[in-house]
């Protein structure tokens, strides 16, 4: 049972983040959505929502990072290789620490 929650967790964690960062990513380059950037001249915005290009290089960024261990984890729980699999859960989890950071970063 503890094998089935860890390999879910590095599943779901690093996919539903993975989804995320390239659904918005896509939806820029490939269907001309539209970017919500807020104005830098507030305190709470972060760094990167100063142009399109730094966003979109977070994103793409932020993107490949969740999608490696995404797949990595898939194809370890495949493999039943729950030592590795539990490290893509905590890559996963220190990702989502990497996240938070940048996002504070002014």
């Amino acid at each position: 049972m503890n094998r089935f929650f860890i390999a879910f967790a590095a599943i779901i964690s690093s996919g539903i983040f993975t989804y995320s960062y390239w659904r918005e990513w896509i939806g820029y380059k490939f269907l001309h959505e539209d970017l919500n950037l807020q104005p830098v001249e507030k305190t709470e915005v972060p760094y990167f929502h100063a142009s399109e290009e730094i966003y979109l290089k977070v994103l793409l960024v932020f993107g490949l990072v969740f999608g490696l261990i995404f797949i990595a984890s898939i194809i370890l729980t495949y493999k039943q290789k729950w030592g590795w699999v539990f490290g893509c859960f905590v890559l996963s989890m220190l990702s989502i620490l990497a996240v938070m950071i940048n996002g504070a970063i002014k």
